[in-house]
């Protein structure tokens, strides 16, 4: 009787691995699903060099999802809008409003913040994919009462970005100041230390902060005014200095960044959406403005988008940008009815609300960790394919947890 036959060879692990390089990066499941196949799979999966190369391999984090601020009574409240498998335990934020999301963070503020001095309350750091919740304790020096925005981002030395759950972040806040007269004034937080900075301020009759997400280009964030100013805040001089919009309004427009991460602005005129990049001298600093694009939004959206449906001659909507994804060629474009998302690339366009409402969106990697606890132990693992993911879906008993945790 012939032997039977001998078993073909295991792959190696570097082919192994540039198999799992090319599982989508949008969702855990496929990971999960990867890893419960055999020990040895799982073994490379658990390896914290995969989980650098995977993000390697996919550059840049992935739009997940984004927060809205819905204007419901008695107050406006955060929630969370997937745009992928991934969603947070915690989706809907009844207490408080998103102000911007960064390298895998995203900070809030109460949702009654217009009507109270900054002594009175803190602004919170959250991590979606860990659920952890940090306070940032404002001093009684900073009055957000009269205009404010502010950004968070990632301080860890040498990281990538690509997965910053967990570690040090710094907290920038611009604002108008009643004690100074056409003036406004930043500072910024560190979470390693626990202290804000000295104040500094620049003078000017457009100098009010408006409440909309920033923009980070090189080492520098800009913050938007409710005229046709920027604020650019340098954050290793910390020197704070105004600079000038090419649209005489930015009540409809955003600031962006372009595909080679340079400073952008994308306003709309009419129903034409318009893309402008910043034009940088000699020492670095933005000069000028040069237009790249002009879109029809009529051409954008789809037929009807434009039209008031509560009026039958078909009343035209004012259209306005609502979001943009940093890094990302990605923008949301609201009317007073509803929100769409844009790819600028592709020219590829999905409605994502219903109703308007500010857009800031969440990007990040949402990479599983798996943690071997006994070989000898069966997997029991509970997890719901079919729904979007949830931190809180994850139970183990026995040989493999599964979480987000980095």
């Amino acid at each position: 009787m012939e032997p039977p036959p001998a078993p073909p060879p295991a792959l190696l692990d570097e082919l192994l691995e540039e198999v799992f390089f090319r599982l989508p990066p949008d969702g855990p499941a496929h990971l999960i699903r990867a890893s419960l196949v055999c020990r040895p799979w799982c073994h490379i999966l658990a390896n914290c060099g995969f989980r650098r190369r995977y993000g390697e391999f996919h550059r840049a984090p992935l739009l997940l999802g984004f927060f809205a601020n819905l204007a419901r009574k008695p107050q406006s409240r955060a929630v969370f809008v997937p745009t992928s498998a991934f969603c947070p335990a915690e989706a809907n934020r009844p207490q408080w409003i998103v102000i911007d999301c960064r390298h895998g963070h995203a900070l809030f503020a109460p949702n009654d913040w217009k009507h109270r001095r900054a002594a009175n309350f803190d602004l919170v750091v959250w991590d979606p994919m860990t659920g952890d919740w940090r306070p940032v304790p404002l001093p009684e020096s900073l009055d957000l009462s009269v205009g404010f925005s502010a950004a968070v981002l990632c301080t860890a030395g040498g990281c990538d970005h690509r997965g910053c759950q967990g570690g040090p972040f710094c907290v920038a806040v611009a604002f108008s100041r009643r004690q100074v007269i056409n003036g406004a004034s930043a500072c910024l937080y560190s979470s390693l230390t626990g202290t804000w900075s000295e104040l500094t301020s620049v003078h000017h009759a457009d100098a009010l902060v408006k409440n909309t997400p920033s923009v980070l280009v090189g080492d520098a964030l800009y913050f938007s005014c409710t005229t046709r100013h920027i604020f650019k805040y340098q954050l290793n001089s910390l020197c704070l200095s105004l600079l000038e919009l090419p649209l005489a309004s930015q009540d409809n427009g955003r600031l962006i960044t372009m595909e080679d991460g340079g400073l952008g602005y994308a306003g709309i005129d009419g129903t034409d959406l318009i893309l402008f990049s910043g034009e940088t001298g000699a020492g670095g600093e933005t000069v000028g403005w040069a237009q790249r694009r002009v879109i029809d939004i009529n051409w954008l959206l789809p037929d009807g988008a434009l039209s008031d449906p509560a009026f039958a001659g078909g009343r035209l909507l004012n259209p306005r940008v609502n979001g943009f994804a940093e890094g990302t060629q990605v923008i949301f474009i609201g009317t007073s009815v509803s929100v769409y998302m844009v790819e600028l690339e592709s020219g590829r366009v999905t409605k994502v609300l219903d109703h308007d409402a500010e857009v800031v969106p969440y990007m990040s990697f949402c990479i599983p960790v798996f943690s071997d606890l006994s070989l000898d132990q069966s997997i029991k693992l509970s997890i719901d394919y079919k729904q979007p993911f949830k931190s809180t879906q994850l139970h183990s008993e026995n040989s493999v947890i599964v979480s987000t945790e980095p």
